[in-house]
């Protein structure tokens, strides 16, 4: 698997994410980090640059985020690329000054004049459009820094040795008329080699898995949820693997309503030759309703998806299990580098008996949507909401689960999902979550008073899933989804969670 290039240091900016997406347009792999991740991994890997997204903060800040603190601002490891927010920053750790002067700031589409004999504005217009969005500028260079680009005040710097480079608008979106040259160039000086292309990504993953798994003849298994990931990394192996492959589905009791058959479907999509469904919700209610506790819970989950994985692999005579771990959930789990264990994922850091495999471990969300369409998957499978391996008992907080409560979040989150579909919301929202929170109340129903539940809903908007902002629905439709929700007899009250990703995970537990 081929590495990533560029690193992107996620200070908050509304196109942060839009940085990654237009590198992998222009075909460089990327990832995206907030700075306290960004310095753990820098530890741990050298890219060929750092990009530092803008920001709703200023510098002057109380608790502004700042520089990563294994950052090589002098630029001697890899180049060094402020945008708006990341250029004030680095103008103001290296002795610079940053201002709010009043007839320098910029909302919108403003014209800069480009010094085009600097590399990076190699091949664009002396004066082009781009797109702007701050208060504060650059007033005073650091030392050793220079002015590559004007507007009314300084637009872009470098520093003499143009390692370290800062530029105060946009590049990254569509109404910055040269952006992609401006990024392009960008790459070009750092050196970065094309490797994001979907079918030669495609190509290398079958080959990984055919190297390891040619050593035995066995067959291999593959845990299949029927979500975007393991539909889609069964599509690439399929045809490699063919009647070796054996895709295991489990119905954990914490599915949502016609999650199975939506399993088999996206399964067929996929040209899955063997698929088995192993019913075991009993089991798994009755060792997860031993604890309230999210983490033990999702270690109560894995005792059981372990064990039954181990007898599949028995009874298949299998060498291998193969699954669709993301870099996300490596780096939750506390398995990327060094980074900080936030949650237990049900499929990482697992001691099996034969060797596990995991294609996508570099991967994001967003990049394994890219190759479900590449596969030409149907939209059902790549713009599909992720869903966790633990369902819907993640999603009962503060109370032991049981087959009741669980029907009554199944039955919740089906109504909740088709209000949005009605009023054809899904592609607004990156997930959705109803959850029964363990806190009873007192309500009044046809004049009687009730004692019962009271449900959260939190839908969010990410791309990568390491961070996210709260979706906002209107009022018409929280009242929708809020007289839906109560005509059930015992749910009482309705709150709406749009806490973003940080502080908040998008999962409760």
């Amino acid at each position: 698997m081929t590495d990533i290039q560029i690193l992107i240091v996620d200070y908050g900016s509304q196109y942060t994410l839009v940085i990654g997406r237009t590198l992998r347009e222009l075909g460089v792999r990327s990832v995206i980090l907030l700075p306290k991740k960004a310095d753990m991994w820098l530890k741990n890997n050298t890219p060929k640059a750092v990009v530092l997204s803008g920001s709703n903060w200023s510098v002057h800040n109380d608790g502004a985020p700042g520089l990563p603190k294994s950052l090589d601002d002098t630029g001697k490891k890899y180049l060094v690329l402020g945008i708006c927010y990341g250029m004030q920053l680095l103008a103001h750790d290296q002795g610079g000054a940053v201002a709010k002067p009043h007839e320098h700031r910029e909302y919108g589409p403003a014209e800069v004049t480009l010094d085009t004999t600097h590399s990076l504005f190699s091949g664009v217009p002396q004066k082009t459009i781009v797109w702007a969005s701050h208060g504060d500028t650059v007033t005073k260079l650091p030392k050793g820094f220079t002015s590559i680009a004007t507007s009314g005040g300084i637009a872009a710097m470098t520093n003499k040795n143009n390692r370290v480079l800062g530029i105060q608008f946009h590049p990254e979106v569509a109404h910055t008329t040269e952006g992609k040259k401006i990024l392009q160039n960008f790459l070009d000086m750092a050196g970065c080699r094309k490797n994001w292309n979907p079918q030669n990504l495609i190509h290398e993953i079958q080959k990984e898995v055919l190297d390891n798994v040619n050593k035995n003849k066995g067959n291999i298994i593959l845990g299949f949820s029927g979500g975007v990931d393991s539909t889609t990394l069964a599509a690439i192996l399929t045809p490699v693997l063919r009647k070796r492959l054996i895709c295991i589905a489990i119905d954990t009791g914490g599915v949502r309503a016609k999650e199975l058959e939506e399993i088999k479907i996206n399964a067929k999509s996929a040209k899955v030759k063997n698929l088995i469904v192993i019913p075991a919700g009993t089991e798994f209610i009755k060792n997860i309703s031993k604890t309230i506790d999210g983490e033990e819970k999702r270690t109560k989950f894995r005792e059981v998806y372990q064990r039954i994985f181990e007898e599949q692999i028995a009874k298949y005579k299998a060498g291998f299990i193969v699954q669709g771990t993301l870099a996300t959930d490596l780096i939750e789990s506390g398995q990327a580098g060094k980074s900080a264990m936030i949650k237990t994922h049900h499929n990482v850091g697992l001691k099996w008996k034969v060797q596990d495999l995991h294609p996508f471990r570099n991967l994001f969300k967003y990049e394994v949507r890219e190759l479900a369409r590449a596969l030409k998957l149907p939209p059902a499978i790549y713009e599909r909401n992720p869903f966790p391996g633990p369902g819907l008992y993640l999603r009962v907080v503060g109370v032991p689960v049981s087959k009741e409560i669980i029907q009554l979040v199944r039955e919740a989150d089906k109504t909740v999902s088709d209000i949005i579909k009605k009023h054809n919301l899904g592609k607004d929202i990156s997930q959705l979550i109803v959850a029964l929170l363990g806190v009873n109340s007192v309500g009044v129903k046809g004049d009687e008073r009730v004692y019962g539940h009271s449900l959260a809903v939190r839908a969010v908007q990410t791309s990568d899933f390491m961070t996210a902002k709260g979706y906002y629905f209107t009022e018409e439709m929280m009242e929708e989804i809020t007289s839906a929700l109560t005509k059930h007899k015992n749910i009482v009250r309705v709150f709406f969670d749009m806490t973003p990703k940080p502080p908040a995970t998008t999962e409760f537990e």
